[in-house]
């Protein structure tokens, strides 16, 4: 599992309600550092603000005043998956993954002076998994890395059923991580319920899942639907089935989170923090 680099830039398109200020470009007025124009003062009437010369160019000798972008912050949620599926890989398991990739986006928020907290989910979700949003992001960090020794013992995962209880009221970019080894109508629940937040679904999807299988004999492998283990017999074209399987897998996932306006990001062996910066570019406009 390689990282190409250790941060990378996000942005949302609306208006944060937060009074802490950030380092996001907005389109709201106010005591901020970046010029935006004149306005009448009749407009926004802040004597602080009278800009002289140009009420004296003023064709219509209306006075003149200087208007500056405010600066906003982006309360941001960790969401990461602990159910059994998340064991794949081993040593190198997903969970150890989400971890790492979980601490990218801690360091990354962390640069843009927001507030980040983190939930762990599997069959329900427990206390110990979370961390409330905080600027100093101690106990998050603590759950990042008690993640990445992480091994589940439930296969469970409709604990992602409460996500919307535990994130705050106003809106919060959440970076929902999992392999979403899990029935569709769940996904499309939760989805619904976070609908007025900024969804981010990374999905850790690692081929040897389904590619360089043995052409025979006994495997366990994760049922890409419920997240169930199965133990199956390779023979014939059962490799070919197992492909199929996940292809088709694929197509459900994207329609589900396109409909919900929440693009995926699929993660195979390295996080791309480029990419991740891109993603935001092309899907989610400053």
């Amino acid at each position: 599992m390689e990282f190409l680099n250790d941060t990378f830039d996000y942005h949302i398109n609306w208006k944060s309600r937060g009074y802490h200020p950030g380092q996001h470009k907005s389109d709201q007025r106010g005591m901020g550092i970046e010029f935006a124009g004149h306005a009448t003062i009749i407009d926004y009437p802040d004597p602080r603000r009278i800009d002289i010369r140009q009420t004296i160019r003023d064709p219509f000798e209306q006075i003149q005043v200087r208007i500056f972008n405010q600066r906003s912050a982006t309360p941001v949620i960790i969401a990461s998956d602990l159910s059994a599926s998340m064991n794949f890989g081993g040593d190198k398991s997903k969970h150890k993954f989400a971890s790492e990739i979980a601490s990218i986006i801690t360091h990354s928020v962390m640069a843009k002076s927001d507030a980040i907290g983190f939930i762990g989910f599997n069959d329900k979700i427990d206390s110990s998994w979370v961390s409330s949003l905080s600027y100093r992001p101690h106990r998050t960090e603590e759950l990042i890395k008690r993640l990445a020794s992480y091994h589940a013992k439930s296969a469970g995962h409709h604990g992602i059923r409460d996500l919307y209880e535990y994130v705050p009221k106003d809106q919060t970019l959440i970076f929902l991580i999992s392999d979403f080894h899990m029935p569709i109508d769940d996904i499309s629940s939760v989805l619904g319920h976070l609908r007025k937040h900024r969804v981010i679904p990374i999905i850790l999807w690692n081929k040897s899942e389904y590619e360089g299988l043995p052409k025979f004999g006994v495997i366990t492998i994760n049922d890409p639907e419920s997240g169930q283990e199965q133990t199956i017999f390779l023979r014939g074209n059962m490799l070919e089935k197992i492909k199929n399987s996940f292809k088709n897998r694929k197509a459900e996932l994207e329609e589900v989170f396109l409909k919900h306006d929440s693009p995926p990001f699929f993660v195979g062996e390295e996080f791309d923090t480029f990419a991740m910066s891109q993603y935001f570019n092309e899907y989610f406009h400053a």
